[in-house]
């Protein structure tokens, strides 16, 4: 694609690049919805099969804040309290034993640890806000020998939006300097949120830019296939002529 922007040189333009960490330096989405099923496998199919397909597309919520939606909508019962908390315990416990065993073996996504590298190599400051939890996406990033790379590490004890914003304050930057990497909708949201730009990448996530970049949080946001440093960046077309409609598409952990 000739005279196309590439990916490393649209992100040394800001002053603090954030990745999200599963499906865009993590090859994980599927493992951990897999995980998710087989967790609440006792709930019954009835309930749990049409719950993944909205764990799929919101892709990047919080832990909690999945386990709340199923309870509520699914069971029915409320979203807090004592009775949230035993089920949440429970269940929640089982889906992280099963990513103990399996997380650490999820590979890199194609390109992650090249440009990962090469934004170091230029001095940017590198975090990454995840709806992991946090010790889990750092034992994950310690195991692809990356940890050292990131100024910080910060996981879904908290909504991403709110996230972003920490790395803004310690980092001392307005919102325009900063930049989110994500695969779905749900990263974008908290981008928009928090007021930085937003880049999406494609490969490994559950739907494609047609499907995430759409309504007016959209607007400004670019898009690539994968993290290959030198790949091709496109641009959302949102002029009055040909701007991007929202097909009220779910929110995408």
């Amino acid at each position: 694609m000739p005279g196309a922007e590439r990916l490393l040189e649209l992100l040394t333009r800001h002053r603090a690049v954030v990745f999200d960490l599963d499906g865009v330096l993590v090859d994980s989405n599927e493992l951990k919805a897999e995980c998710m099923g087989e967790a609440l496998s006792p709930l019954g199919a009835a309930r749990v099969t049409p719950f993944l397909e909205e764990f799929r597309s919101t892709f990047g919520r919080s832990r909690r804040e999945h386990f709340a939606a199923f309870h509520r909508d699914y069971l029915g019962r409320p979203d807090e309290g004592e009775e949230f908390e035993r089920f949440y315990e429970r269940y929640a416990g089982a889906y992280a034993a099963l990513l103990r065993d399996r997380y650490p073996n999820a590979p890199l996504c194609a390109h992650a640890d090249l440009l990962v590298k090469e934004l170091v190599t230029r001095g940017i400051p590198l975090y990454v806000a995840t709806g992991t939890l946090t010790g889990e996406a750092r034992q994950v990033l310690h195991g692809h020998g990356l940890l050292d790379s990131f100024r910080d590490v910060l996981g879904g004890e908290r909504p991403k939006w709110q996230r972003l914003g920490e790395i803004l304050e310690h980092a001392g930057l307005p919102p325009s300097a900063a930049v989110l990497v994500g695969d779905s909708r749900q990263d974008l949201l908290a981008a928009h949120r928090a007021g930085t730009s937003f880049q999406l990448v494609t490969r490994y996530g559950f739907f494609g830019h047609d499907r995430v970049l759409t309504g007016a949080e959209a607007e400004g946001s670019r898009w690539a296939v994968d993290l290959r440093p030198d790949g091709p960046v496109s641009a959302l077309v949102t002029d009055l002529s040909a701007r991007v409609i929202d097909q009220k598409t779910p929110d995408g952990p």
